[in-house]
């Protein structure tokens, strides 16, 4: 976390007149330009001098090809904990996101892929949503289907309105009126569960079943843990990664490159998001506090969705550290909330 703590009040103002200088610029900023742009009662040479000092301090950095300043990973994130202006949307911006969001009435997951397009577009940088693990979801409904001889096609429903196919291979025929008796057995025991809270749950029920005389629990039993078995691992949608080409801090061909090897190695992706998860709140890595070695040039703006009290999954913008962070977390913050009231009222 930054803090502008022992920063005096001129170091705090010519700071944020940097950074937001060279947000907008992407070129190094000077002593004359700031003094000019932003109406201190400073001359070029103090300002020079609170330049010098924000350098010393690891605010700010000085490209050896330029007179002028530019922020450090350090500079953006006390920019970002204490010196930016916060502002919330306004409704009409509110209202143009919600026109542009028009979730399709399909699969959950073709909503998290329009989810993303719509951080790309309105961010100008990526969108990314991670969709969570099946495990983090909680169960509607589950369904069997005999298929042929000792084959069953398991049908997961979760309270967000995804669907899971799996098929298991049991040591017995189980014939399908039999299958119904048991998914309405396994449903009074599991809906609204999260699928690990299951897991346990069976495991427990399986360690009681031997003082219990119910064949039809037993299998029941049985086909629920073959059932949840599997650890499905979170995917990750990615929407305009062509964005970041326009940026003129990436003209480097070599930095580009691996940037999208990155992305295309999506493992890592999911990685990061799981650790904002876990944070259930809006998060903003900045650079060097990137663990993905990478990406160490981009930031990362995320925040959390849910289905009613269920925490799913994660989305965001990823983009230059010196993206606009005063438009990019109000309008991650804002998508959220209302990828979170379209599955809620999904699932209703």
């Amino acid at each position: 976390m930054g803090t502008s703590a022992g920063l005096t009040e001129r170091e705090r103002d010519v700071l944020r007149a940097i950074i937001q200088d060279y947000i907008s610029s992407a070129e190094p900023v000077g002593s004359r330009s700031v003094a000019r742009k932003y109406g201190f009662r400073l001359s070029p040479a103090t300002i020079r001098n609170i330049m010098a000092d924000l350098a010393e301090l690891g605010y700010l950095d000085q490209p050896h090809t330029s007179a002028g300043r530019v922020p450090t990973d350090l500079g953006y994130r006390v920019y970002v904990d204490s010196l930016m202006s916060r502002r919330p949307l306004t409704r009409a911006e509110e209202s143009m996101i919600e026109r542009k969001f028009r979730p399709p009435q399909g699969e959950v997951e073709d909503l998290m892929r329009e989810a993303s397009k719509l951080l790309s577009g309105l961010s100008r940088s990526v969108g990314v949503v991670l969709v969570p693990r099946v495990d983090q979801l909680a169960v509607k409904r589950i369904e069997f289907f005999h298929l042929a001889g000792e084959r069953v096609l398991v049908i997961l429903i979760t309270t967000s309105g995804q669907v899971h196919h799996s098929m298991v291979i049991l040591d017995e025929v189980i014939p399908q009126d039999e299958l119904n008796k048991i998914a309405r057995l396994l449903n009074t025991l599991v809906e609204g569960l999260s699928l690990s809270r299951v897991r346990q749950l069976l495991v427990k029920k399986m360690a009681e079943e031997k003082a219990m005389y119910d064949e039809l629990l037993r299998r029941a039993l049985k086909l629920g843990q073959k059932s949840f078995a599997g650890d499905m691992e979170g995917e990750v949608y990615i929407g305009g990664t062509a964005n970041i080409m326009d940026q003129p801090e990436f003209a480097d061909v070599e930095k580009m490159r691996s940037i999208f090897a990155a992305f295309e190695e999506t493992s890592k992706l999911v990685k990061i998001l799981d650790q904002c998860l876990t944070q259930e709140a809006l998060t903003t890595i900045i650079g060097s506090e990137n663990v993905i070695r990478e990406l160490q040039d981009l930031s990362l703006v995320t925040a959390p969705y849910w289905c009613g009290e269920h925490l799913l999954g994660t989305l965001g913008v990823i983009g230059p550290t010196r993206m606009e962070y005063s438009r990019i977390i109000p309008l991650v913050d804002f998508t959220a909330k209302l990828v979170s009231r379209h599955l809620t009222e999904v699932a209703s």
